[in-house]
């Protein structure tokens, strides 16, 4: 069983975008018609009929969730745009997906920074020894340490960001604890725990903030509910395509690993165009800043000319 919650995005009569949770709810499995039934009871419970969109994460039952809505509203003659464009995946848990490709080859070194963060924050002694460790470093950062939750990646680029700021201070930490490293050997299981973090640890987690960055940013992007950020979409994917391919040659191993497998994630999903939801390329064209011209733009730089004339006849299609 697992609870879904059911949020409503819509522009009010004084054209302000608006965000309500309209329903929680207790689902007994995670088949398609189940959640789906779900959603459409949520619908009719606050008379809901038109439906632009159906927004869910990537899960392989979603695509039958997406067919269960579309037959439901189609019926209810609510569909906007007609049905075939309802169903829209989420950019953020795809961009999600793509980074934990990446994390795989950097578990050992993020293990051991998670833990070494973990030992220390669990007692107020500690922290307060690692603050003073930090003040005759002269580590100029205020900021505490941050345990990420590691379900969500974008918590785990937080906490490696912040503790790279306190290297020096995990070094001398290090010399002042006599139990730190010992913390690392004492498992009940009699297996080491991974840690605490060695020079090459850094070297690697350095480079790997550096390069995540920018994924951080993208998902701040996506994950906004003050604003719109369909008409955002395609520029940030762009980014992410002209970020990886431009790393696919780099001479640096542990990039090169990463970013192999981050690209096979990123073509399952947005490789090819004509997988992606139209809708948010007519969003690109009805942004004032943007237009037909910036998008043609953004497919010939990815795309062949046979598949860029489709794209654009799609869109025009439904502009009409």
């Amino acid at each position: 069983m697992a609870y879904m919650c059911l949020t409503a995005h819509y522009v009010d009569s004084d054209w302000k975008l608006q965000k309500k949770i309209i329903n929680f709810y207790l689902i007994l499995n995670h088949k398609g018609d189940t959640i789906g039934k779900a959603i459409e009871s949520g619908l009719l419970g606050w008379g809901i009929e038109k439906v632009f969109t159906v927004t869910v994460d990537n899960a392989s039952a979603n695509k039958e969730v997406g067919a269960f809505v579309k037959r439901r509203v189609n019926a209810w003659k609510g569909a906007v745009l007609g049905r075939e464009n309802m169903h829209m995946r989420c950019e953020a848990h795809i961009v999600n997906l793509i980074v934990n490709q990446g994390l795989k080859e950097m578990h050992d070194s993020i293990a051991a920074i998670r833990n070494s963060v973990r030992y220390i924050r669990s007692s107020p002694a500690r922290l307060q020894k690692f603050k003073i460790c930090a003040e005759k470093e002269k580590i100029e950062y205020k900021g505490g340490l941050v345990l990420d939750v590691q379900t969500r990646w974008n918590s785990t680029y937080m906490m490696l960001d912040v503790a790279l700021k306190f290297e020096k201070a995990f070094v001398r930490y290090e010399e002042e604890d006599d139990k730190f490293v010992s913390y690392f050997m004492d498992k009940d299981n009699g297996k080491k725990m991974i840690g605490p973090p060695i020079p090459t640890d850094w070297k690697a987690t350095s480079v790997f903030v550096k390069f995540l960055a920018t994924f951080y940013e993208v998902t701040l992007k996506f994950s906004s509910t003050l604003h719109v950020t369909a008409n955002n979409f395609y520029h940030e994917i762009c980014e992410v395509h002209t970020i990886l391919n431009h790393l696919t040659s780099t001479r640096d191993p542990l990039l090169s690993s990463m970013v192999k497998n981050m690209k096979e994630k990123y073509n399952k999903y947005w490789g090819d165009a004509e997988d992606i939801n139209p809708l948010l390329f007519l969003a690109i064209v009805l942004d004032p800043r943007y237009k037909m011209g910036y998008l043609k733009n953004c497919f010939e730089s990815i795309y062949n000319a046979e598949l860029v004339a489709r794209l654009v006849m799609k869109v025009e299609s439904l502009l009409q």
